[in-house]
């Protein structure tokens, strides 16, 4: 009997761990350029926006959810090239479908050209 207990606690703390890890992202950090390097510019600047995003099954289980924020943030600044990045805005929405959740990350930012 000892020895089923502990193979059912054994098993029971892998699962949440296993959920734990799941729930984790990777956090990003917004490079932010000095605006005295591209305020003299004479382009005036182009809006370019990027999305990801991740469903939760049965309101549960993770997918594709943890780092949709760092993908957006990857295509931004494949979109901005040799740019500066300046001025990003986050905006978070999600919409229910009937076996889970979508939830959308969605960056907006203004890019100015290195001269």
């Amino acid at each position: 009997m000892k020895y089923i207990r502990k193979i059912v606690a054994i098993a029971s703390l892998g699962i949440f761990g296993f959920f734990i890890i799941g729930c984790s992202g990777t956090p990003i950090y917004i490079e932010t350029p000095d605006p005295k390097v591209y305020e003299g510019s004479k382009d005036k600047g182009r809006e370019i926006s990027a999305s990801a995003s991740g469903f939760q099954l049965l309101l549960f289980i993770p997918i594709d959810i943890n780092d949709r924020h760092e993908k957006a943030y990857q295509l931004l600044k494949a979109q901005a090239g040799n740019g500066y990045l300046t001025d990003v805005k986050i905006k978070e929405s999600w919409t229910y479908a009937f076996v889970g959740t979508v939830y959308k990350t969605t960056l907006t930012a203004t890019v100015y050209p290195k001269e």
